[in-house]
């Protein structure tokens, strides 16, 4: 994971390498949150134009997130630099309890847990990425309409919300239907 300035600094090297000379192609990065994102790393990044945010995997939820956030009351500190230093908190929105159903992780994610930090860090930006359902789509446009807090936004994935467990299992597993490995 790319979790410090050095880090996507070189990243951005290596992907600067293999563009075409006649194309204009500025890599946008984002830094990856664990448990050890220090406010320093936060400042930093903020600093920096080639990086737009820092991204918050809850451990488990997907592809690549074993490195990821264990718990996110573990990063309050972390949130309230991103807040003062203006850099925006990315969020891939869900929750990895086991009790929880799978199709319910963001849902119990949004209720648990975007609530209260968007209520701590009113001055936030946070954008949660590839909203899967009615219950995330709601929780945004109800923050769009607050004046206080316009900070929030989404990105859709469309055919997450197309498709329902009946697409995925019917007539034998379809696992490109599902965003971890299986």
């Amino acid at each position: 994971p790319i979790i410090d300035v050095t880090t996507a600094l070189e990243y951005k090297k290596q992907i600067i390498k293999h563009i075409p000379k006649n194309y204009d192609f500025n890599p946008l990065l984002t830094i990856y949150l664990t448990d050890q994102t220090t406010v320093d790393t936060i400042k930093q990044a903020a600093l920096d134009k080639s990086i737009i945010g820092a991204k918050l995997y809850p451990k488990g939820a997907t592809t690549n997130s074993s490195s990821g956030v264990t718990d996110i009351f573990k990063i309050y500190n972390t949130l309230a630099a991103m807040e003062k230093y203006d850099l925006p908190l990315l969020i891939h929105g869900e929750v990895t309890d086991y009790d929880i159903n799978i199709f319910d992780r963001e849902t119990v994610f949004i209720s648990k847990i975007l609530v209260k930090i968007r209520a701590e860090f009113p001055a936030l930006k946070i954008i949660l990425e590839h909203v899967t359902t009615k219950d995330g789509i709601d929780f945004i446009l109800a923050n769009q309409t607050n004046e206080l807090n316009i900070n929030t936004a989404a990105t859709i994935t469309p055919h997450h919300l197309l498709l329902n467990t009946n697409d995925l299992l019917a007539n034998g597993l379809k696992p490109h239907y599902y965003c971890l490995p299986i």
